[in-house]
């Protein structure tokens, strides 16, 4: 790699201007000695969340000339190697010698890219010259490689599509105390009734045509989850693993079965149960979907039964044209679960596991933190059906009683009320307004 080519890109990096950015809920701390790599889909944010903290240094007066920030997506850099990594480290301080002896900010975008990335991050991280921060998409750059490669060197944090909050703050709402009692609650439910269809990615949320939001999540889903995970695998039977994406799409919110799937497949393709076990692996691994615990006390249980399945944005479901009359209820859930993930990636003691007890009684989601359950949570459309609720409730009041948690609530479509049966107080919140808070 040229040198020449290299001064370019540094220098033309310290003089571009930033595009409209959206603060995001994801905080990285820009002090920290530990290599800070961030992982999560493509087209998720990660590129503009490194801008930001570009800027945040910027505000605290770190001058632009310590910050080196490279795209590795960059057609000019491709291919790149460990080796000429050094190249670039040499090229920055020949522009800038006498930054040798002090910390400098390196931001290294789409890091998956250069061959053998591993070796010279650790190199870059033992000179003690910068502070280090990557990104790469979760196809590529898993979080359990990160682990592995860079041996205790590293954080990773996950960043998801936007969360409700995150397009509220984008659309220019902020929510105050009277906000809920404002004309904005009408505003807030409209772009709601949005994200449960369309979902969270910047691209799409931006976007004003619906044929072309269809169009973008159904490259997303061709192209950054089915193509990477096919390249990344090595998957070779590929009508197999796209039965098994739909099946998953459409089932979201559901227990899991492998069995009860491997047994309906293999009537038409000749595939492995083993085959599958590692398909739905991948499918985690790289964050497509995300299957949930039961919550049991005993290992083995919890190891053996079903996990409920979840998919990483709404909007891709809806790339499908599935559209049925529980659809709604599929949504909420979904939408609670990725909601409770994003809390769950600003505290890392946090986790989430569903509930059911040997009658099928069951509680959609169980909050647990420090070894304590901190929270029992339903999902529910029309709650004032009256067995609908009562079988939510008992279901609550069960696994209240069993779990020894007294938090419960129970999100709605747009139902709100408080009320206390046999002792037990139970809230009912609207979907916008817990989304919200």
């Amino acid at each position: 790699m040229e040198k020449l080519i290299l001064k370019q890109i540094i220098k033309e990096s310290q003089e571009f201007k930033f595009p409209l950015i959206y603060p995001r809920e994801t905080k990285l701390p820009l002090d920290s000695r530990k290599i800070i790599a961030v992982s999560g889909p493509r087209r998720s944010g990660k590129t503009f969340l490194l801008f930001y903290q570009i800027q945040k240094l910027l505000g605290q007066k770190v001058s632009r000339e310590r910050i080196l920030y490279v795209n590795f997506d960059d057609p000019r850099l491709l291919p790149f190697s460990s080796k000429d990594m050094e190249d670039l480290l040499e090229a920055y301080f020949e522009l800038y010698p006498s930054l040798k002896n002090k910390i400098n900010f390196a931001f290294f975008d789409e890091i998956q890219n250069v061959k053998d990335w591993e070796k010279s991050i650790r190199r870059i991280y033992d000179s003690q010259n910068f502070r280090i921060f990557l990104t790469g998409s979760s196809s590529k750059f898993l979080s359990k490689e990160i682990a592995t490669s860079l041996r205790g060197r590293a954080i990773n944090y996950e960043l998801l599509p936007f969360s409700f909050k995150e397009i509220l703050r984008a659309r220019g709402i902020t929510i105050e105390a009277d906000t809920f009692y404002s004309k904005n609650r009408f505003t807030i439910k409209k772009i709601l009734s949005q994200y449960l269809e369309e979902g969270g990615f910047p691209e799409v949320i931006l976007e004003k045509n619906k044929d072309t939001k269809i169009r973008i999540l159904k490259e997303y889903l061709e192209t950054m989850f089915f193509k990477d995970l096919v390249e990344r695998f090595a998957i070779k039977n590929q009508s197999v693993l796209r039965e098994l994406i739909k099946y998953l799409a459409t089932t979201i919110s559901s227990p899991f079965s492998l069995n009860a799937f491997w047994k309906w497949i293999k009537q038409t393709y000749p595939v492995g149960k083993r085959t599958l076990i590692n398909y739905v692996s991948n499918l985690e691994e790289i964050g497509l979907f995300f299957l949930v615990k039961k919550l049991s006390f005993s290992l083995k249980e919890q190891i053996q039964t079903p996990r409920k399945v979840y998919i990483v944005d709404n909007g891709l479901r809806t790339a499908y044209g599935f559209k049925f009359s529980q659809d709604l209820g599929k949504l909420l859930e979904n939408s609670v679960f990725l909601e409770l993930k994003h809390r769950q990636t600003k505290d890392p003691l946090m986790e989430i596991f569903y509930w059911q007890d040997y009658q099928g009684k069951e509680v959609d989601f169980v909050i647990k933190k420090g070894g304590k359950i901190k929270e029992l949570i339903q999902v529910c459309v029309n709650p004032e059906d009256f067995k609908i609720k009562k079988r939510e409730i008992d279901s609550l009041l069960n696994a209240s009683k069993k779990l020894k948690c007294k938090n419960l609530s129970i999100i709605t479509d747009d139902y709100e009320k408080e009320e206390k049966i046999k002792g037990q107080k139970i809230i009912y919140r609207p979907l916008w307004k817990w989304l919200s808070e």
